[in-house]
């Protein structure tokens, strides 16, 4: 009787710690893999009463991820640290600060452990369920920012009001997207933008560009649910690549147009926040001041490689 208890018991903690390990973002959950065979072994050499260790080892491990795992801090974390500068190495750097915010590495662009976040985030963010609806999306972010017009960020750093607009040139009329920034925002800004303390106003031009990094989270979501072929990704990375290193002229350009524009972004905070702190602000000025950060190691004006495709035939042109 005994015995059967401790099975059921087993049984339905391994299943809790197994659905724990599969959703967690860390591996450390499955090092407690042991613990699960332990309990498998001593219930079958009919031995119940010595399980029910392994059982409770396995109960605290679970809750203990559960707990800490999910407030780990943003952190700048490499997958390969002495991998060779590739162009989905380059566009997965520009992506980087919504990897960052879940201490995950930044240059892994398909990441299997993501799975599930990744079919959860394109759902509720962009309405993409397969690779129809992919494909679709990546289409109409990369029309918005071809045909879109160039907008100006106007931030009034004394009133703590940052609002965008057309250039002067085309009228400088306000969009009508506005954010009231707080102490903390209005200094990074200040400190990215590189302002002197006298300046009152920031004017950051072509921010929208940074959207960008969505077509790049869109196509690092298809390479990792299987929606996109190898050629497919890099295509698509290499597309966007060009794109930027055309508009952009380094990482800190790009970076302060992140800021920018991760701050009027509607969906700020619904990816990274965590206990009322914005984990993905927090990583864009980890990747700005960490000298082990991919946007103070990699160069900008890198040459992109060229894509080959299945039938063995390049496309593109090498950019020099």
């Amino acid at each position: 009787m005994l015995t059967a208890v401790a099975g059921v018991i087993g049984a339905l903690v391994i299943g809790a710690w197994v659905v724990v390990a599969w959703g967690s973002r860390r591996r450390l959950p499955w090092l407690l893999a042991p613990f699960a065979l332990l309990i498998v072994l001593l219930v079958a050499l009919d031995q119940p009463g010595w399980s029910f260790l392994p059982v409770v080892a396995l109960v605290v491990g679970s809750f203990a991820e559960l707990v800490v795992g999910s407030r780990e801090s943003p952190a700048v974390r490499t997958k390969d640290p002495e991998a060779p500068l590739s162009t989905e190495r380059w566009a997965a750097a520009v992506a980087a600060p919504f990897r960052v915010a879940l201490a995950e590495p930044w240059d892994v662009v398909a990441r299997p452990s993501l799975r599930r976040r990744y079919r959860r985030v394109l759902d509720q963010q962009w309405g993409v369920i397969d690779r129809e609806s992919l494909l679709a999306a990546v289409e109409e972010l990369q029309a918005e920012l071809h045909s879109g017009p160039s907008l100006d960020l106007v931030v009034d750093l004394r009133a703590g009001v940052a609002k965008s607009r057309l250039p002067r040139e085309q009228g400088g009329h306000s969009t009508g997207a506005t954010v009231r920034l707080t102490a903390e925002q209005i200094e990074r800004l200040r400190s990215v933008a590189d302002a002197p303390e006298a300046d009152e106003t920031v004017i950051i031009g072509a921010f929208q560009w940074w959207k960008s990094v969505h077509v790049i989270r869109l196509v690092c979501g298809g390479a990792t649910l299987d929606w996109l072929s190898p050629v497919e990704t890099q295509t698509l990375l290499r597309r966007v690549a060009s794109d930027l290193q055309r508009r952009y002229s380094s990482w800190h350009q790009l970076s302060v147009a992140f800021h920018a524009g991760y701050l009027l972004w509607p969906e700020r905070g619904v990816e990274g926040e965590h206990g009322g702190a914005d984990r993905v602000w927090t990583a864009l000025g980890l990747l700005t001041e960490d000298p082990a950060s991919p946007w103070n190691l990699l160069p900008w004006d890198m040459p992109l490689e060229r894509v080959i495709s299945e039938g063995g035939v390049s496309s593109g042109q090498e950019q020099h």
